[in-house]
């Protein structure tokens, strides 16, 4: 047998998990993903709960459970569903291409800031989130002597890291005396050229260039 979390799942995948016996399924278990990002979107990952989402769909909590056995499954979902479908990336040239699909993940980030607080757990088990992997690893030409996957899942996680430092920003109390105080302690960094890191955005591209960069100067050996 099944668990609820792995038959919500094959359901994504569009792997055959549920019998004809029994009436049809009012709702499939995107539908239920689909009122929980609205939730989130709205206050964030931390009110979502099966009960919430029940009483989006004007369902019993109970019946939610049909389609969803916890919240940790349920985040599964909301993940895939957030993501949304992989671009098609047009550019010709590799480092181009990855950094248009760094832009355009990072645009699903900010559409559902919550997206950053959702800790990975290995290895991704949704199959939009395998679409972005695999538009990116499509976009890079063997003869490019990297590795795409590698490069992929590395480019996800900058992502990840500077759209929850946005986020962070936008509820950071600014301290005026810290500047002076990092100054006084850390004479090295008084010293060094004046930099603006305050755009989380511009980091990422300098982190995504810094990455493109290696890569093409990395010994393929």
């Amino acid at each position: 047998m099944h668990s609820q979390q792995d038959r919500a799942l094959r359901l994504l995948w569009g792997i055959e998990a549920t019998t004809n016996r029994g009436p049809k399924a009012r709702w499939t278990p995107e539908d239920i993903a689909t009122a929980a990002v609205a939730l989130a979107d709205d206050g964030g990952l931390d009110v979502v709960s099966l009960a919430r989402v029940a009483a989006q769909l004007d369902m019993t909590t109970t019946a939610v459970y049909r389609y969803v056995d916890s919240k940790a499954t349920l985040v599964e979902l909301m993940v895939d569903v957030a993501v949304g479908d992989a671009p098609q990336i047009l550019d010709h040239d590799w480092r181009q291409a990855s950094r248009d699909w760094v832009r355009q993940l990072h645009a699903r980030y900010a559409a559902h800031p919550w997206l950053s607080d959702v800790r990975p757990a290995g290895m991704p088990r949704q199959p939009r989130v395998y679409g972005w992997i695999d538009a990116l690893v499509r976009a890079v030409p063997a003869d490019a002597g990297v590795d795409a996957l590698r490069l992929a899942l590395l480019l996800d996680g900058l992502v990840r890291a500077h759209a929850g430092l946005e986020r962070g920003l936008g509820d950071a109390v600014p301290l005026p005396w810290l500047a002076d105080a990092v100054a006084a302690r850390y004479p090295a960094l008084a010293t060094a050229p004046a930099q603006d890191v305050s755009d989380p955005r511009a980091e990422l591209e300098f982190a995504v260039d810094v990455v493109l960069r290696g890569l093409t100067t990395a010994d393929p050996s």
